[in-house]
């Protein structure tokens, strides 16, 4: 029997929109192999919303990326977009189908949300990290809950998620995570090693969508501190941002200028990250912004690595735990960029589907 499931879009960015291109192009896969099939029926952003109780067709999914892409709003001019919460009512009250909400957005509270949605026994899927690396007070409840996942928070495309769920299924005991949590910083670490300026690597990372809308919540490093965050979480430690010690790219004199303005700027800091450049490359070694948690507490920072080391020329997050204790268990490859994000985001739907609709 065909399932029919309902989809509600927060988030019409970089993967929300790579997101409904691969709904649309992969719908006759989706039935085929998980049975169902995913009617969107609304999508917002910020400032604007589009809404179906049927389902949004694929002519108007289509013309949703186009306005965007364009810059234009997701309704017609003058709209007026409800709030979360009434849209999320809307949703509920529009038809009978089991709904999935997918909080795709960088919004900070998102929370309420989430909480209404999950209180009414609907399911989540997130991309946004910021609900899972808030206060563990109110965070805690995200973590484990059967009607929610969260594969594309850490690791883009990886399965790292649905690895350290694999080792907590199997009752293994995690002693330590590390590794290059982030897509973006690893290719601007790659750029270093090729001598490019610090400035045109960051903007080149950009360009290609691999970083954060603003840059610096990358090279502030709290990107890949929420990243390491959540998997200290998962793994059954109750850290805190706190514990957490970053190592930040930026200067705090840089940290609330506008994106553009922090862009222009940033040929100011070529001259000291490339000395740490050549005092790495003198010593055959190479930068990497490498992560590193326990039960204790972590840090996240740029740190020397030999250059003929594995782990130096390796995108990898690495598990050492009783089964994994004198080779740790390392997952690496391709994990950046907004197609990666969106197919996790679209794997956790159809998980979503097979294991609870």
């Amino acid at each position: 029997m065909m399932k029919q499931v309902s989809v509600f879009l927060f988030g019409a960015g970089g993967v929300g929109q790579a997101l409904l291109q691969q709904v649309v192009n992969g719908r006759s896969a989706i039935a085929a192999r998980n049975q169902c099939q995913l009617h969107i029926v609304g999508v917002a952003d910020s400032q604007s919303y589009a809404f179906a109780a049927a389902g949004l067709s694929d002519a108007q999914l289509k013309e949703i990326v186009a306005r965007k892409r364009a810059g234009q709003p997701l309704d017609e001019p003058g709209g007026t977009r409800p709030s979360d919460l009434a849209l999320l009512q809307l949703a509920r009250q529009s038809n009978a189908r089991p709904l999935i909400v997918v909080d795709v957005t960088a919004s900070a509270g998102m929370e309420p949300l989430l909480n209404e949605a999950l209180a009414q026994g609907e399911r989540v899927v997130l991309a946004n990290k910021k609900p899972l690396a808030g206060p563990w007070a109110t965070a805690q409840q995200f973590f484990h809950h059967p009607r929610l996942r969260h594969e594309s928070t850490v690791g883009g495309g990886q399965p790292v998620i649905a690895t350290l769920r694999y080792l907590l299924d199997v009752n293994d005991s995690i002693w330590e995570i590390s590794g290059q949590l982030s897509g973006s910083l690893g290719f601007i670490c790659q750029q270093l090693d090729r001598g490019v300026p610090f400035s045109q690597a960051v903007s080149a990372a950009k360009g290609l969508g691999y970083t954060e809308p603003d840059p610096r919540d990358d090279l502030g490093g709290q990107d890949v501190m929420r990243k390491i965050l959540i998997l200290a979480r998962m793994a059954g430690w109750p850290l805190e941002a706190a514990d957490i010690r970053v190592e930040s790219l930026y200067p705090v004199s840089m940290a609330n200028l506008s994106v553009a303005a922090f862009m222009q700027r940033l040929p100011e800091l070529d001259e000291g990250i490339g000395a740490r450049v050549q005092t790495a490359v003198a010593q055959n070694q190479v930068l990497r912004y490498v992560a590193h948690v326990s039960a204790a507490g972590g840090s996240v920072s740029l740190q020397a690595l030999p250059a003929t080391s594995p782990l130096a020329n390796l995108k990898y997050i690495s598990f050492r735990s009783h089964l994994y204790d004198d080779e740790p268990l390392l997952i690496g490859g391709k994990g950046a960029g907004v197609e990666m994000t969106a197919a996790g985001v679209l794997g956790d739907i159809l998980d979503l589907v097979r294991e609870t609709v």
